[in-house]
């Protein structure tokens, strides 16, 4: 399937006068002008017919467009401000059946990773060395376009694995966070879980000394000695103000001693993580949060720069973390050495009155809490028994749940790491055939093709594993990517004779009837000698060659040609032998 008549009447730019050719039947065309006078335009109006304003190269095309095209299968498209209208033989549609009816009947998708507008823009040889169809390609999709037009079966087998490196990806980011925020919680409740203890043993010790009668005569001592009262009253209130100080600092320690240890991204990502969505109760992934926080986004709803304050916040932080958890260890350490004085007074107290031997400041807590009334504080004590052995039990329950979970998760995230490694193992290794087999197939025809077309420019055309494309030389390698390797004739034949070769695997795959290179100035790159190789190439070809050109002598050399003109252009209707 070949074109067959160009009707551009307007596009793009009010000074392009149009180009209209209705007798191509599928034969090469020179469309010739000079400078300015729309060859770069007719190219690209071709590409927007075909693919949409949103593919053309360089251009913007506005809205006042109307661009019909017509193939040797004979079927017409038209695409412009009067609308999208597809017809073939009795079939007609208009606007978006039309354009899903040209998709359809141009190309079909080769895989996930290379549509049908991927592959014929590969058809459209730009003048500059930058937009043609090879420069625009990665190393990697350079392999995927080759392998997915040689073999779509192990194309579509990669894609399917690197689909499923993407999720095992995303779920192990998932069961890691999970696994934090169940380890988090597991040792909250741990710390709970002692607290609770503590506090059970507290009202364990008041019962037994209520049960052997020292309580009644502990509670004596201190009422009968006002003195006495306030003094273990103040060492009591003394030492509980100590010790919620020292888990206040502790705390304080912790978070500071993970700004002085983690990086600064990691900290903001699990905060982001920790925060729960209150619409889909869902969570921000670390590595996404990173992610943002690495664009400078706001690592939760990823709006540019909002991300500049926190980080900004956060290294001040770090920055500071040492001379924090310096002085922190020094009020650490007066606490601690302030609650010793207290505990050696209380027992100072015991030991000068051995009818106290059994009390510390938590029981003298409880004891003045209740305002030293026995059946009060036995109330109590039986009421807290109740209450701390119900928390615990329910505590211990949820740690062995959490326990159980975090077994669970690091089972899946164990298995999950393995198959992920798996997986990369096995596409690397399709690579590695794909390079030996179906790239190397490619990589053949590619070489007979270029030497065909280049002609003593001819060189041999490598394609490495990772999709860089070089020719051998006696100091190395020349590659394609790196500037100044190779001269502008040779990277120009490189990629006309890649679009030539891939544009047989493509129809042989069954993929498109595509079989149209369409060229802008391919001759102002090259030499005499260069030119009248690729005249040769294009007059044998099987494939059609529509191709833009300054040079009137070149209009010989095509059976079907149209010239430019800064007037209202024209085609000339040619035909030479």
């Amino acid at each position: 399937m070949k074109l067959g008549e160009i009707h551009s009447r307007e596009f793009a730019k009010e000074e392009y006068g149009g180009f209209e050719h209705t007798n191509i039947e599928g034969e090469n065309l020179l469309i010739q002008g000079g400078n300015r006078t729309g060859k770069t335009l007719t190219f690209n109006a071709i590409l927007y017919n075909l693919l949409g304003p949103q593919e053309t190269i360089d251009l913007s095309t506005g809205r006042n467009n109307n661009v019909s095209l017509g193939f040797t299968d004979g079927v017409e498209f038209r695409r412009g401000k009067l609308g999208a209208q597809f017809r073939k033989d009795d079939l007609e549609k208009s606007e978006d059946e039309a354009q899903e009816e040209l998709t359809n009947w141009l190309a079909e998708d080769l895989s996930t990773e290379v549509s049908s507008t991927d592959l014929i823009k590969n058809h459209f040889v730009h003048t500059h060395i930058e937009r043609m169809p090879l420069s625009g390609l990665s190393e990697d999709h350079r392999l995927d376009h080759i392998r997915s037009a040689v073999d779509q079966d192990t194309q579509e087998s990669i894609e399917e694995t690197e689909e499923e490196i993407s999720q095992l990806e995303e779920r192990t980011a998932e069961i890691k966070s999970s696994l934090r925020r169940k380890k988090e919680d597991k040792h909250e409740r741990e710390n709970n879980l002692r607290s609770d203890e503590n506090q059970l043993e507290k009202y364990q010790q008041i019962k037994s000394l209520a049960e052997s009668g020292k309580l009644e005569d502990i509670i004596e001592t201190i009422q009968s000695d006002e003195d006495l009262q306030e003094t273990l009253s103040e060492l009591s209130k003394k030492q509980d103000f100590l010790q919620r100080k020292q888990r206040s600092k502790r705390k304080d320690k912790r978070q500071w001693e993970r700004y002085r240890e983690s990086e600064r991204n990691a900290i903001i990502a699990e905060a982001v993580n920790d925060f729960v969505c209150p619409a889909c109760s869902g969570h921000v992934d670390t590595d996404l949060a990173e992610s943002r926080l690495g664009r400078s986004r706001c690592p939760f709803c990823a709006v540019d720069s909002r991300g500049d304050d926190l980080e900004a916040d956060i290294d001040e932080k770090i920055s500071r973390s040492e001379e924090e958890l310096g002085e922190i260890e020094e009020e650490l350490e007066e606490i601690t050495s302030e609650l010793e004085e207290v505990t050696e007074e209380i027992a100072n107290i015991r030991e000068e009155q051995p009818e106290l031997g059994d009390i510390d400041g938590r029981i003298e807590r409880v004891i003045r809490n209740n305002e030293y009334d026995f059946s009060t504080i036995l109330e109590e004590t039986k009421k807290q028994l109740e209450r701390y052995q119900s928390s615990i039990n329910e505590t211990e329950k949820e740690i062995s749940e959490r326990k159980t979970e975090i077994g669970e998760l690091e089972d899946e995230l164990e298995s999950s790491q393995e198959r992920l490694e798996e997986a990369k193992d096995e596409v690397v290794e399709m690579r590695e055939e794909s390079i030996n087999a179906e790239i190397n197939e490619f990589s053949e025809e590619w070489q007979e093709v270029f030497e065909e077309m280049a002609g003593e420019i001819g060189l041999e055309i490598q394609m490495t594993q990772d999709g860089d494309i070089e020719i051998p030389g006696s100091e190395g390698p020349r590659k394609y990517d790196r500037a100044g390797d190779l001269s502008d004739a040779e990277i120009t034949f490189m990629n006309i004779s890649f679009a030539v070769v891939y544009n047989r695997f493509v129809r042989e795959a069954g993929a498109t009837e595509w079989s149209t290179i369409v060229c802008d100035e391919p001759f102002s790159n090259l030499d005499s000698e260069g030119q009248e190789s690729l005249l040769e190439f294009i007059q044998s070809c099987d494939e059609q060659f529509i191709c833009t050109s300054s040079t009137e002598e070149m209009l010989e050399e095509f059976p079907k040609t149209g010239e430019l003109t800064r007037q209202r252009i024209q085609a000339s209707l040619g035909r030479y032998a």
